[in-house]
């Protein structure tokens, strides 16, 4: 019986060290966040955000009705966030960084997506034809 306790402690003790770096490698993870906003400040919902890493992994997301958006889980290093939406110029902000368990905040200023000028041509119409 003494023998059969001290396995199942060793056995427990050994788990416990082989699952301590996941929950390790978890903590050293970050986000990047932000809202998503148009030229007069008004939130965009339904934009898509890209995260591209440094290595080329991409993490899609879409901002929700509040234009807001999170991509969570990320590894520390230099990211590039572009937020693209039909009707709009596409965002594009480079050497956004994060550190471990220090999340990156995107402002709306830096996530602002203009509408491109519209064409001065017209239709022709029957006068100008």
């Amino acid at each position: 019986m003494k023998y059969g306790l001290k396995q199942l402690a060793l056995s427990l003790v050994l788990v416990a060290l082989a699952c301590s770096p996941a929950f390790a490698q978890g903590a050293s993870t970050s986000s990047i966040s932000g809202t998503v906003v148009d030229s007069g400040g008004g939130v965009i919902p339904g934009a898509t955000v890209v995260v591209t890493s440094e290595s080329g992994q991409t993490f899609n997301v879409v901002t929700n009705a509040e234009g807001a958006f999170t991509v969570p889980a990320l590894q520390p290093g230099t990211y590039k966030v572009t937020v693209t939406l039909q009707g709009f110029k596409t965002a594009v902000i480079s050497d956004v960084r994060i550190a471990p368990n220090a999340p990156a905040r995107i402002s709306p200023s830096r996530a602002r997506l203009i509408t491109p000028p519209r064409s001065e041509k017209t239709a022709p119409t029957e006068a100008n034809r």
